[in-house]
């Protein structure tokens, strides 16, 4: 039995040094998709409603509706929009199924560079991770970026093997290609620094740097002089000072006060004014001091708006940003265990999809109450009801959502040919959402998935694997290993000062901490020039 097993082993291993191996791993994760696909049907994913209200007015030079479209970067609204728009929405769940082979073809060619063995391992653990599969199965930004965040990988490990100033140019472009998807990983520029663990001279270096710099944030400086020249916002996307920190000292930490300082006195003061004194606000009955300590999406949500209108929309959202920080600042405990609690959570924690919703469309304003003609109670524990609408904000405030009871409210247009393109563009995105797939899925096989997933090595321990075995086994290219690591944890980081722990947020970049691990236990101690260069030309 053992010597079958060694020689299926040594087959396997065989095969994981050839091309026609990655090709095998392609039909077989294909494969893997496919069943999944039985039980977790293709669903709309996060905020697909504000990526897909960029991609109908994305060839519109003054689109009626901007603030979806400055708010995201033009990757996922191109391809979720492409994806629901062509042959009926035919090709939307293959093409999310190409893109979870692809990724794990990536990630195995990256731990080549470790060893064959450490490839073998890394292909079955993202084969058999129900998480990593669950996040390709919904159609949002997260599976992009876990497909973007995987090519950059494995061109980050081909550059290191063996550099040139082209193959860093192309890791480069992928860091592009990863902010395009969302912003925030703009910041994965500052590894041009795995310069310094490749060997080579200091000019060669600097060549390479140059290289990755140059490729990295050239497309992301002309999206940025794009925004400039269409919308007078010379930048990659706004909106980021009402996330970090704000986003979250106002609703996890929920240390928002007007006592903080100066800008939180301002902020309430506005919110005083132009937000309590209208509905729902006023019929729910909202107190200043219920704004700062609900934590509430909803109310963060009319926040930007508050800001566009009261404000004014060029200071993009800066009273919000001041107000976080001063919040940080007077609670400096508070905000950082919460932090250290997100990022905790985010690497210990198993993830499974909960029970399915339908695709989230942002809703047109409604009308509800119940027989005794009361307001009915917000749903979700939330102080006002749901249908805030930051979406329709724009520099001019010429569409307005006004509410005329704590029930009631309706769409504003300044010019009466806004109505008619804006009811064209519900119209669109109403055909869009209708394309996704209908069919149900096999609820025993989605248990059984979520089950498995219960089981799942945590992230942590996958990191404590590679932190022990580099220590005790001390692979080449170690440093190359911890990189990766390192950049995965960066993006957990990030996303935890300003968000709360979400899914959404650790899975795309989950196979690093599964790469680190089983690359640092079974990774070769040869030097990794040698045992792969066939496979990185």
């Amino acid at each position: 039995m053992r010597q079958r097993l060694s020689r299926v082993l040594s087959r396997l291993e065989r095969l994981a040094g050839r091309r026609l191996g990655a090709l095998v791993l392609f039909v077989v994760a294909l494969a893997v998709y496919a069943f999944e696909a039985i039980g977790w049907p293709l669903v709309g994913g996060r905020d697909l409603d504000e990526y897909l209200y960029d991609y109908v007015q994305f060839l519109d030079w003054h689109p009626l509706l901007p603030w979806s479209m400055l708010f995201r970067t033009p990757a996922m609204p191109i391809f979720a929009g492409v994806s629901l728009d062509v042959a009926g929405g035919f090709f939307a769940e293959p093409l999310m199924g190409v893109l979870f082979a692809g990724s794990i073809v990536a990630w195995a060619a990256a731990a080549r560079a470790f060893g064959t063995r450490a490839s073998l391992l890394v292909a079955a653990a993202l084969l058999v991770y129900p998480a990593y599969g669950l996040l390709f199965h919904e159609l949002s930004s997260d599976a992009l970026f876990g497909a973007a965040f995987a090519l950059w990988a494995w061109l980050v490990v081909r550059a290191a093997v063996q550099p040139s100033a082209g193959r860093y140019a192309l890791a480069g472009a992928a860091v592009a290609l990863c902010a395009l998807v969302r912003p925030g990983n703009a910041l994965l520029l500052a590894f041009v620094l795995i310069v310094l663990v490749v060997r080579g001279s200091w000019r060669e270096r600097g060549r390479w740097a140059a290289a990755f710099l140059a490729a990295g944030a050239l497309p992301l400086v002309a999206w940025s002089v794009l925004n400039g020249v269409r919308f007078d916002y010379y930048g990659l996307a706004r909106g980021g000072n009402a996330v970090v920190p704000f986003y979250r000292a106002f609703i996890s930490d929920k240390i928002v006060s007007p006592d903080n300082g100066p800008a939180s006195r301002e902020l309430a003061r506005a919110i005083q004014q132009h937000l309590l004194t209208r509905d729902p606000y006023k019929a729910y009955h909202v107190t200043l001091r219920r704004v700062f300590t609900s934590g509430s999406f909803r109310i963060h949500e009319d926040l930007y708006l508050l800001s566009d209108e009261y404000f004014g929309w060029k200071t993009n959202y800066s009273i919000l940003r001041k107000a976080g920080i001063e919040a940080v600042r007077k609670h400096p405990g508070t905000y950082t265990s919460g932090v250290a609690h997100t990022v905790w959570h985010q690497l210990s924690q198993s993830y499974f999809r909960s029970t399915p919703q339908p695709a989230a469309k942002r809703a047109s304003p409604t009308t509800a109450a119940n027989a005794k003609g009361a307001p009915p109670p917000p749903t979700e524990g939330e102080p006002i009801p749901a249908g805030q609408s930051v979406w329709i904000s724009t520099p001019d405030n010429r569409i307005r959502d006004v509410w005329t009871s704590a029930t009631q409210h309706h769409f504003v247009f300044r010019y009466p040919h806004d109505r008619v393109r804006f009811d064209q563009v519900e119209r669109e995105l109403d055909g869009l959402f209708g394309n996704l797939p209908t069919r149900r899925g096999n609820a025993e096989l989605s248990l059984r998935m979520d089950q498995a997933s219960r089981w799942y090595p945590r992230l942590i321990l996958w990191i404590a694997l590679g932190v022990v075995a580099l220590i005790w086994r001390r692979p080449r290219s170690a440093a190359i290993l911890a990189a990766l690591a390192l950049a995965a944890f960066a993006v957990v980081f990030f996303n935890a000062l300003g968000l709360f722990a979400d899914r959404h947020f650790v899975l795309p970049v989950a196979p690093a901490f599964v790469l680190f691990g089983a690359a640092a236990l079974l990774g070769s101690r040869r030097s990794s020039v040698e045992t792969t260069a066939s496979t990185t030309r």
